[in-house]
């Protein structure tokens, strides 16, 4: 968690909390990007907590992921799904 604040995020939802189990933000304002790194959390629900223009920034890229993105730029929706491609080396995780 302080990793994420040093690295600028002005909030950071903790799994572990109410709050965080909910996804709601501690203030109660709307985010204008959300680093979306759980699994089985729908668009829906990210959605919810964005901004009119806000982006999620999705780092597990799955199919419906990729769906979920192609929709999104064909309705030219403002609130956007921004896929972000990794290809991690075993070594950079340990």
């Amino acid at each position: 968690m302080d990793l994420v604040r040093s690295l600028g995020a002005d909030e950071v939802l903790d799994y572990k909390t109410p709050n965080g189990v909910a996804l709601k933000s501690p203030s109660g304002r709307k985010y204008d990007v959300i680093i979306h790194c759980a699994h089985n959390i729908p668009w829906s629900t990210l959605e919810a907590n964005l901004t009119s223009k806000g982006k999620v920034v999705d780092v597990n890229l799955r199919f419906g992921t990729l769906m979920s993105v192609a929709f999104k730029k064909i309705t030219f929706a403002k609130k956007q799904l921004i896929p972000l491609f990794t290809f991690p080396k075993k070594e950079d995780l340990e």
